[in-house]
C-alpha cells in the first residue's frame, strides 16, 4: 500500500488547478434513426515493450527465443458495423479484422464477428433478441463481478470492444409512478453445444440466466442469476446512485456456488477445492469544479489467490524456468499458468484510480488522463499516463505508457515487460 500512496502525487500533479468549463450544445436531428446505418474505424497501432528476459514470464511466452531487451509490435485493425432499422425489427452486424506482427510472431483474424443478430420489438414494452451479444451486466468501470454471461473487461483499457456470446434474450418493461418507477425483466439463454459458445463452456447446457432491473428510490438496481451449467450457479446484485449532481456511487456483489479451484501446495503438489465464493466492488465517480473526472474502485476477487499462494506459484516458476529445469517442471509451470494463476488480476484485493480532464490549459481537443491499478496484497501496481487528441476530422490519436513496479514475485513485477508504450491513430467513418 505504501507504493500506491507514493504514486498518488503523480496523479495529482498532472492536472491544473483552474480549467474553464466547455460550452455544450445539443442537436436532436443527429440522433434520428436512419433505415440503414453504417459505421466503423480503421486503426494503426505501434507498440514498444521494454522486456524482462530474466523473468519467468519471458521464458514461458518465448521458450525458444534468445533474450532481448525490446520488442516492437505493429497492429492494423478494421472495425465495421451495420444496422438495418425496420418498423419493429433491428438487424445488426459488427465485425472486426486485424493483423499484428512483431519480431517473434505474426497473427491475424480477418472475419471475427464481435456481435450481431436480430432484435424484434412488437410493442414498446417488449422485445426479443437473438444473436451474438454483450449483455454488459454490472455498474463497475474496471471490473464487473456480476458479469456472469460476458467476457471479462481489461482493467487497463475497460472501453475496449469485447466479443459477445450467442444467446437468446427477452426484455419486458413496466413503468409506474410509485417507489419503483421502472422495472425491466430480462431472461437469457446462452446455449453451449458442438461449436456454439465454446469459450463459455465445453459441455452441453442451456445455461439460463436472468436480470431484473429496478429504478427505485432514485437508485438503479439490478438483480442477477445464472443457473448451474457450463459455469457455476451464481447470484448477484448491483446499484448506482447519484448522491449529488457531481458524485455517483456504485457497487456490485456476486456469490458463486460450488466453484472448483486448483491450488499449488508449498511441496509442489496440487490440491483441488470446491467452495462458494463472494466477490464485490465499491466505487465512486466524481466531477470536480475544475472539470476533473475521478473514478475510484475497490475490488475483492473471491476467486483470487492470497499473496502467499501467489508467492508459492512465483517460486515454482523460477525453478521451472531455470537453465537446469526438467521438461516436466516446465510443462507443470505452463499448466499452472493456463489454469488460473496466469490470468490478469488473479489476486484478492485491488484498487483502481483514474483521473482525466478535458482540454486543460486551453489545449483544444486534448484529454490527458492517468490510471493506477494496484494489487493491494503485494503492493505492486501499474501506472498509465495517457493523452488523446481529436482535433483532426473524424480522427483520434492516443498515446499511453504502462509503467510496472519491478519487485520480484509480485503480480505487476512479474509481467513480461517493465515498461510498455503504445500509440495509435484511429479514423472513424
Amino acid at each position: 500500500m505504501k507504493a500506491v500512496i507514493a504514486a498518488l502525487p503523480v496523479l495529482l500533479a498532472m492536472f491544473p488547478s483552474d480549467v474553464p468549463a466547455e460550452d455544450f450544445s445539443f442537436d436532436a436531428s443527429e440522433y434520428e434513426k436512419k433505415t440503414f446505418e453504417f459505421s466503423g474505424y480503421a486503426e494503426a497501432k505501434q507498440e514498444a515493450l521494454d522486456l524482462q528476459p530474466e523473468r519467468a514470464a519471458y521464458t514461458l511466452n518465448y521458450p525458444d527465443e534468445p533474450p532481448r531487451d525490446w520488442l516492437y509490435r505493429s497492429t492494423g485493425t478494421l472495425d465495421l458495423a451495420g444496422t438495418l432499422n425496420l418498423t419493429n425489427t433491428i438487424v445488426n452486424l459488427h465485425g472486426q479484422a486485424f493483423y499484428a506482427q512483431d519480431a517473434f510472431a505474426s497473427s491475424h483474424d480477418y472475419d471475427k464477428i464481435m456481435d450481431g443478430g436480430i432484435r424484434w420489438s412488437p410493442a414498446s414494452d417488449f422485445s426479443m433478441d437473438m444473436g451474438k451479444r454483450v449483455q454488459r451486466w454490472g455498474k463497475g468501470y474496471a471490473w464487473n463481478p456480476v458479469g456472469f454471461i460476458e467476457r471479462p473487461k481489461d482493467p487497463s483499457d475497460p472501453q475496449t470492444v469485447r466479443e459477445g456470446f450467442n444467446m437468446l434474450s427477452l426484455d419486458w418493461t413496466k413503468t409506474g409512478e410509485g417507489v419503483i418507477r421502472t422495472m425491466t425483466f430480462t431472461p437469457v439463454i446462452v446455449p453451449t453445444y458442438d461449436e456454439l459458445n465454446p469459450d463459455f463452456g465445453s459441455e452441453e447446457y442451456l445455461n439460463p440466466a436472468a436480470k431484473l432491473y429496478l429504478l427505485a428510490w432514485d437508485t438503479d438496481i439490478d438483480l442477477m442469476w445464472l443457473g448451474e451449467g457450463a459455469r457455476p450457479q451464481s447470484i448477484g446484485f448491483d446499484f448506482s446512485r447519484n448522491i449529488t449532481t457531481n458524485l455517483e456511487v456504485h457497487g456490485e456483489w456476486a456469490h458463486q456456488y460450488g466453484v472448483t479451484q486448483n491450488y499449488l501446495q508449498p511441496s509442489g503438489g496440487m490440491m483441488s477445492q470446491n467452495r462458494n465464493t463472494d466477490s464485490y466492488l465499491l466505487g465512486i465517480r466524481y466531477l470536480t469544479e475544475r472539470e476533473v473526472t475521478w473514478i475510484a474502485e475497490y475490488y475483492h476477487n473471491g476467486r483470487g489467490y492470497t499473496a502467499s499462494e501467489l508467492d508459492t506459484y512465483y517460486r515454482l516458476l523460477d525453478t521451472a524456468t531455470a537453465p537446469d529445469a526438467t521438461p516436466a517442471q516446465s510443462a507443470k509451470a505452463r499448466q499452472l499458468q493456463q489454469s488460473g494463476y496466469g490470468k490478469a488480476n488473479t489476486g484478492e484485493n485491488y484498487l483502481y484510480l483514474r483521473a482525466s480532464i478535458s482540454e486543460p490549459f486551453n489545449w483544444l481537443y486534448t484529454t490527458p488522463a492517468v490510471t493506477l491499478i494496484s494489487h493491494l496484497d503485494d503492493n505492486s501496481f501499474q501506472i498509465t499516463p495517457e493523452i488523446s487528441y481529436t482535433g483532426l476530422p473524424d480522427t483520434e490519436i492516443r498515446a499511453r505508457a504502462m509503467i510496472f513496479t519491478r519487485e520480484q514475485r509480485t503480480e505487476f513485477g512479474e509481467k513480461l515487460s517493465r515498461f510498455r508504450f503504445e500509440i495509435y491513430a484511429r479514423y472513424y467513418f
